[in-house]
């Protein structure tokens, strides 16, 4: 027995459609640009209805911004070694690793992002909280284990990494590579 349409609202039919829909967009992107890519192209290349996806994506800016976040893999899973220096070392040299070969994907929307405000805005507050978040999730522990000190500012102390990790290139002109992200980790997270 099929499920009323009501009960699907907001999803794109089929358990996989999400992935195909962010896979299409991605495609897409690569073949016409931002600027010629549309909503009804994607759902045909995914094979969605068009309603489905506009009920989950409200917007082209937020399909794209998506599609490159979850596809360009840019965010390592967050360690859990029970060493707070051990995760975040993982976790940034990780980060490190996947910013790189997140890179190419974002390439093909590089003139994109620099022109088009709302979809750089969106790509950052999608990619800044969730950088934080996994940060944020590291010192949590180290503090819940007693590695920190109970004191501990978690969100101060949670964005300094990410803070130097983004300023490096700028103040020091050259990429951040796993020596910078070791000099942070014993900076900051050695107890």
């Amino acid at each position: 027995m099929s499920q009323p349409p009501e009960s699907r609202r907001g999803r794109p039919d089929g358990p996989d459609a999400d992935e195909a829909v962010l896979q299409a967009a991605a495609d897409l992107l690569g073949e016409t640009g931002f600027a010629r890519l549309t909503m009804d192209q994607v759902a045909a290349r995914a094979g969605v209805g068009e309603r489905s996806l506009s009920l989950r994506w409200p917007n082209k800016v937020a399909l794209v911004a998506e599609a490159l976040h979850r596809l360009t893999g840019v965010v390592p899973t967050v360690p859990d070694t029970g060493n707070v220096r051990d995760d975040m070392l993982g976790f940034l040299c990780g980060l490190l690793r996947m910013r790189r070969l997140g890179r190419r994907a974002i390439t093909s929307v590089r003139g994109e992002l620099d022109s088009n405000r709302d979809l750089r805005l969106a790509m950052r507050s999608r990619l800044a909280a969730t950088f934080s978040a996994s940060v944020r999730t590291i010192v949590q522990r180290g503090v819940d284990r007693g590695e920190l000190p109970a004191t501990t500012d978690v969100d101060l102390l949670a964005t300094l990494p990410l803070t130097v990790l983004q300023t490096w290139e700028a103040d020091h002109g050259e990429r951040p590579d796993d020596t910078v992200v070791k000099r942070i980790v014993d900076q900051f997270f050695t107890p």
